[in-house]
């Protein structure tokens, strides 16, 4: 049997004493802290809703939130900039545009046009403003299907549901999961057989939802989404030839509202996932 020489065992000693000097000072490493800016998302969530009357111009609708833009836009100042944002002199510069949008929204003698021309400048702003931050940018009624989350109401106004509404701007199709209840709940399956109707009433326009087939009705990411004869998953157009190409295009925005059996969404502002 032959026995390491002393040298060896020095080198074999250095390495370890190497590594294991590399893993503590990786894990000392102090980990990226996540960019947080309650301030802003609220305003985000605000401006987002308010730009979809923007868009289908409902000027009442805008008069009516800006109370609630202004309140959320003012209280986006320096004071409230988290310390860790991703590039601090371009947060400093949207900032400031950001300010001279809401002062500009703050102005009494605004007409129309001028309301929805600074309303719809306002959400491209943010957008900068928190990708200079470093935050993620998610809309609180994003839902996990990048769709756009609407809570379903019964006859009597309460809700029971939500549906998941996912327009894509490239081919103008149309997607839909249900859920009971709110955002997170189970999975709520019709008989195979059902469609919705997504109505668009100042497009004079009506579309219906079906399942892609009897079979799976498999949705985009390849899951199957029938069970015992029901599913939750509906699609326009599908394999129907019918018309979709007046939904495409990122600009797309109209007011919709989604109805089956007794349940609806109300209208809603529906806007596209851009690819």
């Amino acid at each position: 049997m032959k026995f390491f020489g002393l040298s060896a065992w020095s080198s074999i000693a250095v390495c370890l004493s190497l590594f294991t000097s590399s893993c503590k000072q990786a894990s000392e490493e102090p980990l990226a802290t996540v960019v947080e800016w309650p301030e802003l998302t609220n305003l985000d969530k605000i401006a987002y809703r308010v730009d979809g009357f923007a868009r289908t111009g409902d000027t009442s609708a805008i008069r009516e939130s800006l109370p609630a833009l202004l309140e959320a836009g003012r209280a986006v100042t320096a004071a409230t900039v988290p310390d860790n944002t991703a590039q601090p002199k371009q947060v400093d510069t949207m900032l400031a545009d950001l300010v001279n949008l809401i002062d500009g929204l703050s102005s009494e003698e605004l007409d129309s046009e001028s309301l929805s021309s600074l309303v719809l400048g306002l959400h491209p702003v943010i957008e900068k403003l928190i990708e200079a931050a470093g935050m993620p940018h998610l809309h609180g009624n994003e839902g996990p299907h990048d769709g756009f989350l609407h809570p379903v109401f019964n006859a009597a106004g309460e809700q029971i549901g939500t549906a998941e509404i996912k327009l894509h701007d490239d081919a103008g199709d149309l997607e839909v999961w249900l859920t009971r209840g709110g955002h997170g709940g189970e999975p709520w399956r019709l008989p195979i057989d059902s469609t919705l109707n997504l109505a668009f009433p100042d497009l004079e326009k009506t579309v219906t939802l079906a399942v892609r087939d009897r079979v799976d009705n498999k949705d985009e990411s390849g899951a199957t989404t029938i069970f015992e004869g029901a599913t939750s998953y509906f699609v326009f157009p599908g394999e129907t030839g019918a018309d979709a190409t007046w939904l495409q295009g990122a600009e797309f925005a109209a007011k919709a509202e989604l109805r089956f059996q007794d349940a609806t969404t109300g209208t809603f502002a529906l806007y596209p996932h851009v690819h």
